[in-house]
């Protein structure tokens, strides 16, 4: 069993390191990398939120909308 949570240890590093490296935050100061993260999670919360909200709320008034022609 501790070979396997090795192993997605290992894993979970190896992306952390790639995406340190992709977004460039492994030569910046800690508090930047902390700094930098809480933004990438609000402005990610905040794609999903208007997703969420109002992209599907406009599909699914689409869809009702096209039923509703359909029933005419």
């Amino acid at each position: 069993m501790s070979d396997a949570v090795e192993r997605i240890r290992k894993y979970v590093k190896r992306w952390y390191v790639r995406y340190l490296v992709a977004t460039e935050l492994y030569m910046v100061e800690p508090w930047e990398k902390v700094v930098i993260h809480v933004l990438f999670v609000l402005v990610f919360s905040l794609f999903w939120y208007f997703n969420y909200s109002i992209v599907l709320n406009g599909i699914l008034q689409m869809r009702d909308i096209k039923r509703h022609a359909e029933l005419h």
